[in-house]
């Protein structure tokens, strides 16, 4: 198999609990449909993660990014973060001793 695309996401899955290697990663849970011998179970994944598909004389898929490669990942990171800056400095009154900003970041 050649080399994947540029939007290939490059860490391994499942993504375990303190993952926190992709600056873009959302964490999206999903829980399995319950039967009688399998009980409901939960797993985590990005939701930014598509399936890709390429071709090198076979179609293969993969894990693909759906913001792109590794520098469009970042300029979103960039971008989430001078909108919260901008947000927090519009709406914090510095006269209000016991108001607290909103976190900068979603939880993830």
């Amino acid at each position: 198999m050649g080399k994947f695309p540029d939007d290939a996401c490059p860490y391994r899955r499942p993504f375990p609990d303190d993952f926190r290697e992709c600056p873009a990663f959302e964490r999206v849970k999903l829980a399995s449909i319950p039967s009688h011998d399998d009980p409901t179970r939960t797993n985590s994944t990005c939701a930014n993660l598509t399936v890709g598909l390429f071709s090198d004389g076979t179609n293969h898929r993969y894990g693909r990014c759906r913001l792109g490669d590794s520098a469009a990942r970042l300029a979103l990171l960039k971008t989430q973060i001078v909108d919260s800056d901008i947000y927090v400095s519009s709406h914090v009154d510095p006269d209000d001793l016991g108001l607290e900003p909103p976190p900068i970041m979603p939880p993830r």
